[in-house]
């Protein structure tokens, strides 16, 4: 058997002539369920697990059921509201309306609001604050709204909540709002009287008419409601 150059046999190319076979593509199977986070991915990942949530995923859906805004999502994530919008679009979430985002905003302030009135007036939280109010001491909303600052239908909405009672504001006797009305009178007229003024028509005529004095400056000199002395403007045809 005669052997060639190339080192095969008979009829067999050199080395030199035939190349040698292309190398083969690597490829890597993974076999099992696997999750391939990027940089940003895991960094958004760990700061959802910092917030006490299992993943990023879970905080996500969470969000959206509580209906927190995109921007404070963000803020919580550290990110900013478009990549939490393209998160929630890969996860198929659906972000909460920009009307119940704004609602729950004004709701955290009111009731951070609330909770420090009550820190103020010596309760350790806004439930003891209304037990003793409204429990104990049997007010009404009214008034625990006009202690607190807030209207009163934010107090019964706050009642509800803490499921206490509501108490009615009573009925003044009538004497006691003649009685209200008459030291009411006093004290105004005792005011005019030491401004030099026998009634408050001789007043409006100088201050008003003479001098022209607004509005604002009379109420401020007489230190007395809006309403009522509008009420005498009007009643003596005084601009």
């Amino acid at each position: 058997m005669r052997i060639s150059q190339g080192g095969g046999p008979p009829g067999t190319p050199s080395a030199c002539i035939t190349p040698p076979p292309a190398p083969l593509p690597r490829t890597l199977t993974l076999k099992g369920g696997f999750t391939v986070l990027d940089p940003q991915q895991r960094r958004l990942h760990d700061r959802a697990r910092a917030q006490g949530f299992a993943d990023l995923g879970g905080c996500l859906r969470a969000c959206c059921q509580q209906q927190v805004s995109l921007a404070q999502l963000a803020s919580e994530l550290h990110t900013t509201s478009t990549v939490v919008r393209r998160l929630l679009d890969t996860a198929g979430l659906t972000p909460p309306p920009r009307q119940a985002s704004a609602a729950r905003r004004r709701r955290t302030v009111t009731d951070q609001h609330l909770a420090a009135r009550a820190a103020e007036l010596g309760f350790p939280s806004l439930q003891d604050y209304l037990a003793d109010r409204a429990v104990a001491r049997r007010w009404p909303s009214t008034s625990i709204a006009s202690e607190l600052g807030v209207q009163p239908a934010t107090v019964r909405d706050r009642l509800d909540q803490h499921q206490l009672p509501r108490q009615r504001a009573t009925i003044r006797p009538h004497r006691a709002i003649q009685r209200q009305t008459a030291c009411w009178a006093a004290k105004r007229q005792a005011r005019l009287a030491g401004l030099g003024f026998a009634d408050v028509e001789g007043y409006l005529r100088v201050r008003r008419v003479g001098q022209g004095w607004s509005l604002r400056r009379m109420l401020t000199e007489l230190q007395v409601g809006s309403a009522w002395l509008k009420d005498q403007m009007h009643r003596l045809r005084i601009p």
